[in-house]
């Protein structure tokens, strides 16, 4: 029940759980071992919210037009890429489009310097579905200096998400430094796609760490919707609370084979919901039932529970086993298909 506007944290690997979240490091890991520390904690320090960018890197399915031994066109041969494989295409793009500092040389790996503080990311995505690339360089200049150049010289493509810093224990000097940038993500295939470029003094030069990291979003298993065999769907609405004396409306059950189709379908088309952070406008418990049925009367074959306030989304149950979370859906959009004249409910029950 949501009662107060808040963070939504959903994971796309727990059924049933409204999860997004991004796992971040340590503002004020310290000293030996800092590493580690990052890994597991929260980096006050960034902003979690991604910005809207003006453009995009595309990593989509088309090939290029290309021949084979035999001078044959092969390119309707090359099957289009999924979600992982285009997250692997858009992180090696987001590298390739870093802006190299001047007089800045490329190196193999982390150097050693600050206890190894470029071995791993100042953040990670709380998903195992992530493709992180990265690179490392050495620039002459301050740190301070390298960032700014950077921020500068980035591509238009990509908007400014954040900020984050280290301090060694015992000094409050900050030793390592971080700007996050970010392009829109690909609504259904990409939740999250970041340039992450790290800074550390390495003596009177700076190491750089430049990540890519890309989040994909899986795609619902056949599984994982409601089946064919659902020929009738009872909708039901709970009102949450704050309605006062106002009842819900009658449920109602559709045995139309068009409109039982187009509900069934209209789920069975929705996106899992993406991991991340949301902030979630009011909301007080309201929702639609969504009850699939082989023929009125029968055993529930599927549940859809579509909220009508707060953070958008849809649990669902088939065979009384919860799936994940998927993307939101207008309560109008079911009322016009199934033909009813409800309303969406609202705070207090006033209109």
């Amino acid at each position: 029940m949501r009662l107060l506007p808040s963070a939504r944290i959903l994971s796309d690997r727990e059924p049933g759980a409204l999860t997004r979240s991004a796992l971040t490091r340590n503002a004020g890991a310290t000293g030996v071992g800092r590493s580690t520390a990052r890994a597991g904690l929260a980096l006050g320090a960034v902003t979690v919210m991604a910005l809207a960018g003006c453009g995009v890197v595309h990593a989509t399915g088309a090939a290029s037009k290309a021949t084979g031994p035999t001078g044959t066109d092969v390119t309707s041969a090359r099957p289009p890429l999924g979600p992982q494989q285009r997250a692997v295409a858009d992180a090696d793009a987001i590298l390739a489009s870093f802006a190299v500092p001047q007089g800045a040389q490329k190196i193999a790996a982390a150097p050693d310097v600050d206890s190894g503080a470029l071995k791993t990311s100042i953040q990670i995505p709380g998903t195992p579905d992530l493709v992180d690339k990265a690179d490392w360089w050495l620039a002459p200049g301050k740190p301070t200096a390298v960032l700014a150049w950077e921020a500068k010289h980035v591509s238009h493509r990509f908007s400014f998400q954040g900020t984050g810093s280290v301090s060694s224990l015992g000094n409050d000097t900050e030793s390592l430094r971080a700007d996050m940038f970010t392009l829109p993500d690909i609504t259904g295939v990409l939740d999250s796609r970041e340039l992450v470029v790290q800074v550390v003094p390495d003596g009177d030069k700076t190491a750089i760490r430049v990540d890519a990291q890309v989040t994909w979003q899986p795609a619902r298993p056949a599984i994982e919707k409601i089946p064919a065999t659902a020929k009738a769907v009872t909708i039901s609405m709970d009102l949450g609370m704050n309605q006062g004396s106002r009842k819900p409306p009658k449920p109602v059950t559709i045995t139309d084979p068009a409109k039982v189709k187009e509900l069934r379908t209209l789920i069975n088309s929705l996106p899992l919901t993406p991991p991340g952070v949301f902030h979630c406008p009011l909301g007080f418990g309201d929702s639609l039932g969504l009850t699939f049925r082989a023929r009125p009367g029968a055993a529930a074959l599927a549940v859809a529970t579509v909220l009508l306030s707060g953070c958008a989304g849809v649990d669902l149950t088939i065979g009384g086993k919860s799936q994940p979370v998927l993307a939101g859906l207008s309560g109008t959009q079911i009322f016009k298909i199934a033909g009813l004249p409800w309303k969406i409910p609202t705070l207090g029950g006033r209109p």
